[in-house]
């Protein structure tokens, strides 16, 4: 079922490429006033920050939930009428929106090590003298993960909602009247 939840998102090419830069420009953000927060850079600013890019996580991933359940009613609907469960297309929804979860850290990983090596390396030639090269940690990109995965627990129960919504019959309508 996994396997089919991340070849049906990446079917749908633009809102997977739209929701994964977006989730990873947030994971980014977050993690990065993580850091400023933790190293008492900014302070009490970096916690109004934090709150606004949750706040934003949680309705992006509501977002994209509505939409992937939306946009695909008449492909549960054809799910249902050939077998499947509440519970095997809630398995298929909550795969699409973990695995595109889990790309956008994996890219926020990525270029951040990339970022990381770069700067080493720029650093060891002697041509960035005094200059830190980590911009952010590895733990604040996985505490931030962490908690964007627990959001879309929300986003879950949005789908779940909607997925007990869909019927058969709606597969079985006339196309284009």
């Amino acid at each position: 079922m996994w396997r089919k939840a991340i070849l049906l998102s990446l079917r749908e090419k633009k809102i997977f490429t739209v929701f994964t830069l977006i989730y990873t420009i947030l994971i980014f953000l977050t993690s990065f006033f993580w850091e400023l927060a933790f190293s008492g850079a900014i302070g009490e600013a970096a916690t109004y920050f934090l709150a606004i890019f949750f706040g934003t996580s949680l309705f992006l991933s509501l977002l994209y939930a509505w939409i992937l359940v939306s946009r695909k009613r008449r492909v549960w609907a054809t799910f249902k009428c050939i077998g499947y469960t509440n519970k095997n297309i809630m398995v298929l929804v909550s795969g699409m929106i973990l695995f595109t979860t889990l790309v956008g850290f994996i890219v926020v990983i990525e270029v951040l090590f990339h970022y990381t090596a770069a700067l080493a390396y720029l650093h060891s030639a002697d041509f960035l003298l005094g200059f830190n090269s980590i911009l952010v940690g590895l733990l604040p990109v996985i505490i931030t993960s962490a908690l964007f995965i627990v959001v879309q627990l929300v986003a879950f129960i949005l789908a779940y909602r909607k997925v007990l919504k869909v019927r058969p019959i709606i597969a079985l309508r006339k196309v284009g009247g």
